[in-house]
């Protein structure tokens, strides 16, 4: 029925193969890295590499911006300008080169690699007679960031290097409205092995420090950015390195943690190197005890011990090699940034319930402690706030359907209900309750505030944060939303009655059949389901509209939700293909906006084919996926999935200009130009990550964990023949073998079984083994 893409690289299917991006690089599956080949590519790209409350973004020319995260969801910034730099610089010769190629942007290198791994980036280059390493790690506690340097001498003869490194600083809060107004001071261990930077609060007395350590002596130091570049200087060209080192310090002004140390090496001679750059809380911490080799390695390997158990926990084997690359190692890793950093500055409510949901296949418990993070932030009415740290209290009405989606997933995959007689307050209020209350006042918030349509009310945006004008006048209601509401209904429904509430499960269920009425009457249009209605009663995303005539969320969400009826399935899919679909997926809306529209609002002023306006943001093309899989379409569903991967031949990173090994938030439509579309817009901090997990896993391979079991269908993509899956269900580990062969049968340990879901009383204490036939 509808157009697929080719199949992408051809490469070898055994463990540890490489699999080819020419001409940028490969994936390193043995070692679970991507090895860029060259300085330039289309973008820098990013790695993220964090601890619970530490992150920086290094990418292949700079060691990237860095920041905390307090437990109040605040961010301290120490690098906020991504200027963090090493230089070499031959003392004898005056040769000068950057490892990143920037900022000298000196191309006289050979055998450059930069090596993207699971928290560490490897930068390795040979330059000048100079082989260089830089292992960049952050430590698995401190807000500490390493860097592992190793020099080797390959010339003919004797030579001398200064190591320089150079970061600047910014260490205010991301959230301040006024940023560096605060004064400055330096310090210098006596060892000669520490620099400090301190940042003085006027207001709260609070000193934040930034530190930077060496292994070796610091020959040189400087704090403030004009004592290196000088004047008419820059960072390509820095006074300090073309003319001398400045002997006394400058006030600071612009400040900077900058050192070096020098280095004579014999031809084939080699020397470690270590930097340490973090943070400090006192102002007196420059002769405190170094960190050693010893320290790093011993986080390096927590960290790879920690990864090896969280990714060992589900993992799939397809004749698809790259299917098998996104889903056992890329989009888990991505998703499990998300799961600890959100997106990445402060905590979103509907965000933090996404992570949670997805990630409950990994780490249920890290979920648990996600749901119970969210609840503190949600009204007594069932509300919730937008996201905290600082608080937003813009009006969005879908945080309560997120909670219930997230609670049900972790309920499911655990069978943990005690979950539900927890106690969390509300915001705002001196009130608490259980969870299971906060569940509940949630659906019923959205139940009891609907308008004229019976269809959900739409203060501010739902799940589109751009929809901002359907119902500012208080009238507006969203299509989609009310989808979502459906959904909460049956998922409480099930949780209600596994708990003994039958009064409040049959009435979840009335409510139910009663939205679903509500949602075919009002927003079925005759082809698709309609996206909302404006404070004026005017249906937006009909085929009468001018522009934004269809939107995708209530095509998925009518399928996800069991609102669209066996007879509309067809007609919403075909309009869906055919004004919806693109090379790398489908758009929001079709078409898109080209002028201000107040009843629409912020989305109207995005220009077309950007973002959420007509642009194909990945989230929504993993909504459709997930709702295809789950339909029965799974050819579908893998289409649509492999179109928004980065190395989908049909958008390759040399057009989209995306990193090979992280999802994008969206890519460009047409209409946003011929050079632009396809071209993503960033990466890393997306949902997208946690909806392609449960795509591949519940949508593509057909195993979901319920309330009563774990359902495994048998049914795989038509070109493959078989599959497997290891994974977690309920404590109890089960390995499941699918294979194509015309004749269908289900034998758990041996013995054949007929019944659907799998109980986990079924199930043995130790590995089970669930072998399907079709």
């Amino acid at each position: 029925m509808h157009s697929t893409t080719s199949k992408g690289p051809v490469v070898n299917p055994q463990q540890n193969s490489r699999i080819e991006t020419t001409p940028w690089g490969y994936f390193d599956q043995k070692n679970r890295e991507y090895v860029l080949l060259s300085p330039f590519s289309p973008r820098p790209w990013k790695n993220i590499l964090w601890n619970t409350h530490y992150n920086t973004h290094p990418n292949q020319t700079t060691g990237g911006i860095s920041y905390k995260r307090e437990d109040s969801g605040e961010t301290i910034l120490l690098n906020w300008s991504g200027h963090k730099y090493f230089y070499l610089q031959n003392v004898d010769t005056g040769q000068l080169f950057s490892p990143g190629y920037s900022p000298i942007c000196n191309r006289d290198f050979n055998n450059f690699k930069y090596r993207y791994g699971l928290n560490y980036s490897i930068t390795e280059i040979e330059q000048y007679g100079l082989r260089l390493t830089i292992t960049h790690t952050v430590d698995t506690e401190n807000p500490v960031e390493y860097f592992e340097t190793s020099l080797h001498n390959t010339g003919q003869s004797t030579a001398t290097w200064r190591v320089i490194f150079y970061t600047d600083l910014a260490l205010n809060q991301g959230s301040a409205k006024f940023q560096t107004a605060n004064p400055f001071s330096s310090a210098r261990s006596r060892d000669g092995h520490c620099l400090e930077l301190h940042s003085l609060e006027p207001l709260t007395g609070k000193t934040r420090t930034a530190f930077l350590e060496s292994s070796d002596v610091f020959g040189g130091a400087l704090f403030t950015r004009l004592d290196f570049t000088g004047t008419y200087g820059n960072l390509t060209r820095p006074d300090a390195l073309i003319c001398n080192w400045p002997e006394a310090d400058s006030a600071i002004e612009a400040p900077i943690l900058c050192g070096y140390s020098e280095h004579t090496l014999c031809p084939g001679e080699s020397k470690d190197l270590l930097i340490a750059l973090g943070l400090r809380f006192n102002a007196t911490g420059v002769d405190e005890p170094r960190f050693r080799s010893e320290q790093v390695r011993r986080s390096k390997d927590q960290q790879s011990k920690w990864f090896d158990d969280l990714y060992g926990k589900l993992t799939v084997s397809t004749p698809d090699p790259v299917f098998d690359l996104y889903t056992n190692t890329w989009i888990k890793h991505q998703l499990t940034y998300s799961a600890y950093w959100n997106r990445g500055w402060a905590k979103g409510f509907r965000d933090s319930n996404q992570d949670a949901w997805a990630f409950t296949l990994l780490d249920p418990q890290r979920s648990r402690k996600m749901i119970l993070d969210c609840l503190p932030y949600q009204y007594d009415d069932g509300r919730t706030v937008r996201k905290w740290g600082p608080v937003d209290r813009d009006q969005y009405n879908d945080g309560g359907a997120w909670l219930i989606f997230a609670t049900h997933a972790y309920l499911a995959e655990t069978g943990d209900f005690e979950l539900l007689e927890e106690r969390a307050p509300f915001f705002e209020s001196e009130e608490a309750s259980s969870v299971y209350e906060h569940l509940k006042r949630g659906a019923d918030y959205l139940w009891n505030n609907r308008g004229d349509r019976k269809l959900c009310l739409m203060p501010y945006g739902d799940w589109n944060d751009r929809l901002t004008g359907i119902g500012k006048d208080g009238k507006g209601q969203s299509v989609w939303t009310t989808m979502a509401l459906a959904q909460s209904l049956r998922l409480l429904a099930e949780i209600a009655a596994k708990v003994g509430k039958a009064n409040d499960a049959q009435s979840f269920e009335q409510r139910y059949r009663t939205v679903t009425d509500d949602l075919r009457r009002e927003a079925w249009n005759g082809q698709w389901y309609s996206r909302a209605f404006t404070d004026a009663g005017h249906p937006v995303g009909t085929p009468d509209c001018a522009e934004g005539s269809i939107y995708l969320l209530p095509q998925a969400w009518s399928m996800i939700s069991g609102i669209a009826t066996e007879e509309q399935i067809p007609s919403v899919l075909e309009a869906t293909y055919r004004y919806l679909q693109v090379d790398h997926g489908f758009r929001l809306l079709n078409p898109p906006y080209t002028r201000f529209d107040p009843s629409i609002g912020l989305l109207s002023s995005t220009p077309p084919g950007h973002l959420e306006n007509g642009g194909n943001y990945c989230h929504g093309s993993m909504f459709m996926a997930y709702a295809l899989g789950q339909s029965g379409r799974v050819d579908d569903a893998l289409d649509t999935l492999k179109r928004i991967l980065p190395i989908n031949p049909q958008n390759p990173p040399s057009h989209s200009h995306q990193e090979p090994f992280s999802l994008t938030n969206s890519y460009y439509a047409p209409e946003a130009g011929k050079d632009s579309s396809g071209r993503s817009y960033f990466s890393w901090r997306t949902g997208t990550a946690g909806w392609a997990f449960r795509t591949a896993i519940e949508s593509i391979l057909g195993v979901v964990a319920g309330i009563d079991g774990l359902d495994v269908r048998a049914k795989l993509p038509s070109d493959w023949d078989r599959a497997s899956m290891s994974r977690n269900y309920r404590n109890k580990q089960i390995q499941i073998e699918w294979k194509r062969t015309g004749i269908g049968s289900r034998f758990l340990n041996g013995n054949s079984i007929n019944s659907v879901p799998i109980k986990a009383e079924q199930l043995s204490e130790n590995n089970n083994l669930l072998e399907i036939t079709f």
